[in-house]
């Protein structure tokens, strides 16, 4: 039982790494102007120390002073889209991860109002951009 727990932790934190960051804005030359600033406020609140503060679990491209605790972003052969399926659930996820992973250790940056729903969908489109 502990095994599986610590099992679902890793789900949860791989869940999170990937709900965090990862660097690519190719995808995001073919977005409308208003979703390419969305796509960029998001990576500024993700690579932020005060806000999202992604960086602080996880590498990430373009990055600086990364931590290690969560997987590095972008993982290979995954995208957001085959994790969350939809962008709504990716933003419900950075909400309040452990609401989906009841085992993922990262911050519940919604229900703990780190983060406005404004600024979870921005990270979120961010996030949703990157392949």
């Amino acid at each position: 039982m502990k095994h599986r727990n610590k099992q679902l932790a890793q789900i949860g934190l791989l869940v999170t790494g990937i709900s965090c960051l990862g660097f690519s804005l190719n995808g995001a030359a073919a977005e409308a102007p208003g979703k390419v600033s969305s796509i960029q406020a998001g990576k500024a609140i993700a690579f932020n120390r005060a806000q999202g503060n992604c960086l602080a679990c996880h590498a990430l491209p373009g990055g600086t002073m990364a931590g290690n605790v969560g997987p590095a972003l972008p993982m290979q052969g995954v995208t957001f889209q085959q994790m969350f399926q939809t962008k709504e659930k990716l933003v419900a996820f950075l909400g309040d991860p452990e609401k989906l992973f009841p085992y993922a250790n990262m911050p519940e940056f919604g229900k703990n109002k780190v983060l406005t729903q404004t600024q979870l969908e921005q990270v979120a489109d961010y996030l949703w951009s990157l392949k």
